[in-house]
């Protein structure tokens, strides 16, 4: 079986969308059973593919995990992704990654545009180059330049929930 990465397979819109569904289940917000509904009610069926367990020592963790897992109670750190299936798209990997936490920053959840702040300033740490490459430093100073939008935008979201 041949899987599809949702950024190749959804519109910006649709991953925007499941992201914040699954935001919800992450968050505790909302059970799998209702994630699920959710996902079905757009007519998209979703199917977890769990964390490998079956190598980790039995302890009474494991083995409260275990049973979760087979009671299909999940948690979302029990899912490594999740796969999507509709009448538009089959076998699409969806995870909240880059894409989806860029999506969701650039939506205005603090959250994620701290997370997506952490993620550029990495990237500038580690795109060094002893070249003098123009594409690179181009990408550099949009970062830069990225970072003080969202740090603004988080400076203007707790001056407007102070008030």
């Amino acid at each position: 079986m041949e899987y599809i990465r949702y950024d190749v397979a959804l519109t910006d819109n649709e991953i925007l969308q499941y992201s914040q569904i699954i935001d919800q289940f992450k968050k505790g917000e909302i059970d799998f059973q209702t994630l699920q509904n959710m996902f079905l009610n757009e007519g998209i069926t979703i199917e977890p593919v769990v964390n490998d367990y079956s190598k980790l020592p039995l302890t009474p963790e494991v083995d409260v995990i275990k049973k979760r897992i087979s009671e299909q109670n999940y948690l979302y750190s029990d899912i490594n992704y999740f796969v999507l299936n509709s009448s538009e798209f089959k076998n699409v990997v969806f995870r909240i990654d880059y894409k989806a936490i860029e999506l969701l920053a650039n939506y205005g959840m603090p959250e994620y545009q701290s997370a997506m702040i952490s993620t550029l300033t990495t990237q500038l740490r580690h795109a060094y180059s002893n070249e003098k490459d123009d594409k690179l430093e181009a990408k550099r100073r949009k970062w830069i330049r990225r970072i003080c939008e969202l740090e603004s935008s988080l400076k203007e979201d707790r001056v407007n929930k102070t008030k």
